[in-house]
């Protein structure tokens, strides 16, 4: 392996024995490293496989204009994430934090504040995803001296979510976003009158059916079965239930799965805030 392109102190650009480009990590390796010199295996801590070829260029001028201390938290992160997840993340999900870390501290500089709409999602369906992203927002904080907002951690968490996706779970991917699509179409003709799309609980509803296609394909449903709640809900609420009983009955036709009381309970409420 050797070097194409020194990036920072402990980062290069190299090319491996196939002639394929990718990113190589270690202490120091790139403070004295020269452009077409063999790297050291002693030297190689991390190597980062880029996936599109065609956008290394942008991943290198990401890397290149990043402060070497954003890197140095984006790698700790990664390496703490491993850990705990197992060795699950995706290489692309380096440059990706560091794109998001960087953009979140000039956000912050710059007081702008962005709401995240999917952290209640996140924290309550993807609870180790989201610890090591309280634990990231805490360590760049006081790394760095600031305060970055709680939302981050669920931004952060998120990204590790989608990291620990593949290849084999495109068509799981599909899937979700038929269900989603089919969800919407029995809400909306369930329906006469018309459903504002511009509404934030609108928005709120489809991350809630994102989540929950997502629960399902994994056979990771609530399992809570809460009756009196349940009947609160069905009795106020009886037009939206009729609506989510022909949700169920979608869902036990394509994956033979039959709903939660807390399942329905959800849809339920989500659908009356749409409808209201």
């Amino acid at each position: 392996m050797k070097i194409v392109k020194v990036l920072n102190n402990n980062l290069v650009l190299a090319e491996d024995d196939q002639g394929n480009e990718v990113i190589v990590g270690g202490k120091a390796i790139g403070y004295d490293g020269k452009v077409g010199e063999k790297i050291k295996e002693e030297k190689i801590q991390k190597i980062y496989v880029l996936d599109n070829k065609n956008d290394t260029k942008e991943y290198v001028k990401l890397i290149e204009n990043t402060p070497q201390i954003y890197v140095d938290i984006t790698q700790k992160i990664i390496k703490d994430a491993n850990e705990i997840l197992q060795g699950k993340l995706h290489d692309q999900i380096f440059i990706i934090l560091i794109d998001h870390i960087s953009f979140a501290i000039q956000r912050y500089n710059e007081h702008v504040v962005i709401q995240n709409r999917l952290l209640w999602e996140v924290k309550k369906f993807y609870h180790k995803e989201f610890s090591i992203g309280k634990d990231s927002v805490d360590y760049i904080n006081k790394t760095l001296g600031i305060e970055l907002p709680e939302e981050e951690a669920g931004n952060i968490a998120f990204h590790l979510v989608n990291a620990q996706s593949d290849e084999q779970n495109m068509n799981n991917i599909v899937r979700e976003v038929k269900m989603v699509k089919d969800i919407l179409a029995i809400v909306q003709y369930h329906f006469t009158n018309r459903i504002d799309e511009d509404s934030l609980d609108y928005t709120r509803f489809i991350t809630h059916l994102q989540f929950f296609a997502h629960r399902l394909i994994e056979n990771k449903l609530m399992e809570s079965e809460d009756d009196f709640l349940f009947l609160q809900i069905v009795n106020k609420y009886e037009k939206e239930y009729e609506c989510t009983k022909k949700i169920g009955a979608y869902i036990n036709k394509i994956v033979n799965i039959n709903l939660s009381k807390d399942e329905l309970i959800y849809l339920t409420i989500y659908i009356s805030r749409i409808v209201k």
